[in-house]
């Protein structure tokens, strides 16, 4: 009977050890797979910030060249050609108008005269 007992306890704790080892062996498996998990994220997000910034380069190229094309189309001798283009002459002789003398005013008029 003593013998019986002690299998049983060896039984018991082989089957402890057994326990063990199994949650054990799915805890690893479970890190492992977290693990390639994260790694994956971690390759596809490198590749999405390599795009934005791709796009980034391609977006300040784009200022750049519309910045240009906005001082080039704002310069004197292109707004010269263009009024020209539309019709516009250069004026010859200004005229500057005083603003001491009246340009349009009613005549004085008696009235009851």
């Amino acid at each position: 009977m003593l013998r019986n007992k002690t299998n049983n306890t060896d039984k018991i704790k082989l089957n402890l050890k057994s326990s063990k080892v199994y949650v054990l062996g799915g805890i690893c498996a479970i890190l492992a797979v977290f693990s390639i998990f994260l790694t994956i994220e971690a390759a596809t997000s490198g590749a999405e910030i390599a795009e934005l910034q791709k796009k980034e380069a391609q977006l300040l190229t784009q200022r750049q060249d519309l910045q240009e094309s906005l001082v080039e189309s704002l310069s004197v001798n292109s707004l010269q050609e263009k009024s020209i283009q539309m019709g516009f002459t250069k004026v010859g002789n200004l005229v500057y108008v005083s603003s001491s003398v009246p340009v349009a005013s009613l005549p004085n008029v008696n009235v009851g005269q």
